[in-house]
């Protein structure tokens, strides 16, 4: 069974819900530039796989919260279910 990048994108939606990250990749400032929401979880698609990153400062550096390197669109939906299920695992027992 094929994932599709959908299905991935509405899991990688939850987590920065569930996180209370936030939901865009950027913001438009008042000079008209642009600067990365620092926080949020997204997609990078690379190599015919995915792999979650999140954003770690206002230009766009990002790190990998759950593993380096794409992985396949079935490991990667695999890997977002397990990541929800930790996160509200952690948010039920705190």
């Amino acid at each position: 069974m094929r994932v599709s990048k959908t299905t991935l994108q509405a899991k990688v939606d939850r987590i920065n819900v569930i996180t209370k990250s936030p939901k865009a990749h950027s913001v438009k400032t008042e000079e008209g530039s642009y600067v990365s929401n620092v926080g949020h979880f997204y997609l990078s698609q690379a190599y015919g796989g995915y792999c979650l990153m999140r954003i770690v400062n206002l230009g766009g550096g990002s790190s990998t919260p759950a593993i380096g390197g794409h992985i396949s669109g079935k490991e990667m939906d695999y890997l977002l279910d397990g990541f929800i299920a930790a996160l509200l695992f952690a948010e039920e027992n705190t």
